[in-house]
């Protein structure tokens, strides 16, 4: 049985696409298989990933066709993949370019909330990861494997080096990795 996910945000679509494309896309993401749309379905089949967005009507675009829009309220699931699809065979070769981000959330399911970014002609799904650390009279730390990786690899330059315990010389890369990490947190 099928999830509500609540989306928001919107994707600019550069430039704004033409009244035909704009009819293309709304069957597209209707999932109607028409003439027009063929090439769409068509490349989704022959691809590695076969499968179809299950839920049509998840996006929708604005009057002067230069955003697109998630469904308004409840929503079902699926509006990264069809985003994904949209960009691989729709929005790059028509040479329209993608910019923003759209959020979603589940009531009903606190692991199901992510984020899809747009740049470009590229798309990434994101999903978040809600850590609890426990109680505060039993933390549990958290780190994630990219951040674990280079605090291992720091410590290893340091005793690759021939350091002392307290690590005061270290390699400058794995210290810089470790720098670029924590600016993205």
């Amino acid at each position: 049985m099928s999830y509500d996910v609540f989306y928001n945000g919107e994707i600019s679509i550069t430039p704004p696409m033409t009244d035909a494309d704009a009819a293309i896309f709304t069957a597209i993401v209707k999932s109607e298989h028409t003439e027009e749309t063929r090439f769409f379905f068509d490349a989704i089949a022959a691809s590695d990933e076969p499968d179809e967005p299950y839920y049509g009507g998840l996006l929708e675009l604005s009057e002067d066709n230069d955003k697109i829009i998630p469904e308004e309220g409840e929503s079902n699931p699926g509006a990264g993949k069809w985003m994904r699809l949209l960009a691989q065979y729709f929005f790059a070769s028509r040479g329209y370019s993608l910019d923003g981000q759209i959020s979603w959330t589940s009531d009903d399911d606190a692991d199901d909330r992510g984020c899809l970014f747009a740049k470009d002609q590229q798309v990434e799904v994101i999903d978040d990861h809600i850590v609890n650390a426990g109680p505060s009279w039993s933390r549990s730390s958290y780190a994630s494997e990219d951040v674990k990786e280079a605090i291992q690899n720091l410590v290893d330059s340091a005793d690759s080096a021939g350091c002392s315990d307290d690590l005061t010389v270290v390699s400058a890369a794995n210290v810089e990795a470790l720098q670029l990490l924590s600016k993205g947190m």
